[in-house]
């Protein structure tokens, strides 16, 4: 009797080690299933505000299901260089394309004009604009031709309104080195705040030309004026 006793509570935990296994390799196949179903996405670290230049170093990189991503999902850091938050990034979100926004797109304009600037368009022709040589990122004098009153007479002065001025855009192009640099009746520049009103006004009164620099030329060297007056003979 003893022994049909043993014989049986062997059965029950055979049975019992036999279900716990099984359970055991079910789990095992159900988390290998659920990890070849996750898919890294970026997230922030932090909170970051809107128009924050963002950085590698404020994200990181978490799997999630592949039925939670979000078709815009970023899933590679680098993918986050040259980038600014379009709009305010939460904590341990997805981070979205839509939400971001580039120095290198006509969205990203705002974000390409240096502090203590303000971006003013000109317009420009094949002659005042240097033949259309100008390209987005080259630096610029702006030279203006006036009228003016000079006491009893009238005086042509051709004068420099400002110097070393980074061109941001020409016509609605932003510089794209893969795409032709299509001709241009405008051009905007990345203008020093206190230059601003004084170039406004020199558009408005006289004739405008870009003067090409350089591209190893960051000197503020004077041009120096010219009136119409010294061409005449004395």
């Amino acid at each position: 009797m003893k022994g049909k006793k043993l014989l049986l509570l062997s059965v029950i935990l055979a049975l019992i080690a036999a279900g716990l296994v099984f359970r055991y390799l079910k789990e095992m196949e159900e988390t290998s299933k659920q990890a070849a179903n996750l898919v890294p996405v970026v997230v922030a670290k932090a909170e970051i505000p809107a128009r924050t230049k963002l950085d590698e170093t404020m994200f990181t990189t978490v799997n999630v299901s592949i039925t939670s991503v979000h078709a815009d999902a970023i899933v590679n850091r680098e993918e986050i260089r040259g980038a600014f938050a379009l709009e305010r990034l939460i904590a341990n979100e997805q981070v979205l394309k839509t939400r971001l926004v580039y120095g290198e797109t006509k969205a990203g304009m705002s974000y390409k004009i240096s502090e203590g600037h303000r971006a003013l368009t000109l317009p420009v022709s094949t002659v005042t604009g240097v033949a259309g040589f100008i390209l987005p990122g080259d630096r610029v004098d702006v030279v203006v031709t006036l009228e003016l009153e000079q006491g009893s007479e009238n005086i042509t002065l051709t004068t420099v309104v400002v110097q070393n001025i980074r061109v941001l855009a020409m016509g609605a192009q932003i510089y794209d080195p893969k795409k032709e640099q299509l001709p241009a009746d405008s051009t905007t520049l990345d203008v020093p705040n206190e230059y601003v009103t004084k170039l406004i006004q020199a558009a408005e009164r006289g004739s405008i030309r870009l003067v090409l620099r350089p591209a190893v030329d960051d000197s503020n060297k004077p041009l120096p004026d010219h009136q119409f007056k010294q061409f005449l003979p004395r």
